[in-house]
């Protein structure tokens, strides 16, 4: 709820912004990633959503031992299908952009520099979508309400805010994936302060997502580097 609710606020911010600063162009180039990233991110709702159900039988059964085999497998699955569907939407990110504009027209170049960066919002998304649906099932709505606020509306609200006065458009592409890798470092401060209240979780699983956030960082600075370069070819 707090997710559809927060939808309309960041579309018009997305969409007032890129008119601002790249006109018409800028508005459908916009509204092809958001679209995009309606599409792919449906795989984690609909997974946590269907799977939220059995760990919340399996904690009012107080099964811990299922419990922590069902959220093991969860969290190995959640991070497997995050590097996937990065890969995908970085890879084919130029196929994905020509079903909706054709090559060569600027609403194609403005779009397909945009899924250079904007891609490294699915390696979190993921995560943060997971955790919230399982407090949900384990009956702690306020730590549930809080990632839905924080990744949805309250975050990407201030980076919208901020980000395009400092780097311009580029600031539009980053305000997602920072706002979904700053929710996922909360999401695991909740899961680690509340392991042994619900009793869900097993060590190797935070090593394998601190594993997952490392990964992305050194790859979104080169990304960064080189669109400095670009920019500063333009200018000569």
């Amino acid at each position: 709820m707090v997710s559809q609710a927060a939808t309309a606020v960041t579309t018009f911010l997305f969409n007032r912004i890129m008119m601002k600063l790249l006109g018409e162009n800028g508005v459908a180039a916009i509204t092809i990633i958001i679209y995009t990233q309606f599409l792919l991110s449906a795989l984690y709702i609909g997974f946590s959503m269907g799977v939220a159900p059995v760990i919340s039988y399996n904690y009012g059964k107080q099964d811990e031992k299922q419990l922590k085999n069902i959220f093991s497998i969860c969290m190995q699955f959640i991070i497997f299908v995050s590097v996937t569907v990065f890969a995908v939407a970085f890879i084919l990110g130029s196929p994905l952009v020509s079903i909706f504009a054709n090559k060569g027209t600027p609403v194609y170049e403005i779009a397909r520099n945009g899924f250079l960066i904007f891609p490294f919002s699915f390696l979190f998304c993921g995560m943060n979508i997971f955790t919230s649906a399982t407090f949900t099932a384990l009956s702690n709505g306020k730590l549930s309400v809080i990632l839905s606020f924080l990744r949805t509306f309250g975050l990407i609200t201030v980076l919208l805010l901020t980000l395009p006065n400092l780097l311009g458009v580029t600031g539009v592409w980053l305000a997602v994936p920072i706002a979904e890798l700053i929710t996922v470092v909360v999401a695991l401060v909740f899961l680690h302060r509340n392991r042994e209240k619900y009793h869900y979780t097993k060590k190797e699983d935070f090593h394998a997502v601190r594993r997952l956030i490392k990964k992305p960082l050194c790859g979104g600075k080169i990304i960064m580097r080189q669109n400095r370069i670009q920019a500063a070819k333009r200018r000569f």
